[in-house]
């Protein structure tokens, strides 16, 4: 079911959606610019926009974007980081509120019926059973997170990685497609999902390893874009490459994202977008690498600043 809310019919009617939130984002973004000389995108626009875009596709309402993306981030950090005893009551604290607001959110009927959570409500079981809360929200939950976290996550790289290679901030918005294929790239060589857990169903041989049944496995979907067997030259940024969608920044297979499609049209939107209202902008650089999310899973710049 969740699946079936974001195939691709429903992610392109949501472009006109993308690009509404963006632009406004953007002028908010022009304006700081205008006034102060600077403005840094992660916060005002990489964080914003999947969430707002969430919200109106979910049907979302009554709660801040600035209240979910603390929440989501708080989850993150909780169950990805390395936080210290005290801080680990800190975000369970923040994760609590979350999990009670979605839990009252689907026991509520404030959701259209069009809406996810209006969906979840009324789908049955294989027996004619309804959903039961628990199930639903756990689903809310990990849509929520994954939908604009991490998704803010790849604009933010998307924009910084475009705002570093010479000339393509200028061609992004006349070169059709380009926008896409940038996205691919970095997705490729920097996902923001570096790495995950799964368990093996059965032993197996790889790369000359045996594992054994129920292994318990980090997987380095990062390196699988780097791959030289795979990808020529995979130290360069290559938009256009002909097999550039080989990689495992989606996962693979029945645990392939099932947001995929979304993610890559925010970001494509967000980059072609930002490079139009934001033409003659550069990135800030004082010659040190950017504050970065560095968690088990999860890996991004917290921050893209620019300037005239």
């Amino acid at each position: 079911m969740v699946t079936r809310f974001f195939n691709a019919e429903r992610v392109a009617a949501a472009i006109p959606v993308i690009e509404r939130v963006a632009e406004d984002l953007l002028d908010a973004a022009r304006s700081e610019i205008e006034a102060t000389g600077r403005c840094e995108l992660f916060s005002s626009f990489a964080q914003v926009l999947p969430c707002r875009v969430l919200m109106e596709l979910l049907g979302i309402r009554g709660v801040a974007p600035a209240t979910l993306i603390g929440w989501s981030d708080a989850s993150l950090e909780l169950f990805w980081g390395r936080p210290t005893p005290e801080r680990q009551r800190e975000l369970a604290e923040l994760v609590g509120e979350f999990h009670q607001w979605l839990t009252d959110t689907v026991r509520g009927d404030a959701a259209p019926p069009t809406s996810f959570i209006g969906a979840l409500a009324s789908h049955r079981l294989p027996d004619g059973e309804p959903l039961d809360i628990g199930t639903a929200v756990a689903a809310c939950f990990f849509v929520f997170i994954a939908g604009q976290s991490t998704t803010g996550q790849l604009i933010a790289t998307v924009l910084r990685r475009a705002l570093t290679e010479p000339g393509l901030w200028q061609h992004v918005p006349r070169r059709t497609g380009l926008a896409e294929a940038w996205v691919e790239e970095v997705l490729c060589r920097e996902p923001p999902v570096t790495t995950w857990r799964r368990v093996t169903v059965r032993s197996a041989e790889l790369g000359g390893v045996s594992i054994p049944d129920g292994a318990q496995l980090l997987l380095m979907l990062l390196g699988s874009g780097s791959d030289p067997e795979v990808f020529p030259h995979p130290e360069r940024m290559r938009p256009y490459r002909t097999n550039v969608r080989h990689h495992l920044a989606f996962g693979v297979g029945r645990h392939r994202c099932p947001g995929a499609s979304l993610a890559r049209t925010e970001a494509a939107v967000a980059l072609r977008v930002a490079a139009s209202r934001l033409s003659g902008v550069r990135l800030e650089e004082d010659g040190t690498e950017p504050p970065m999310l560095d968690l088990l899973s999860f890996r991004a710049p917290l921050g893209v600043t620019v300037s005239p």
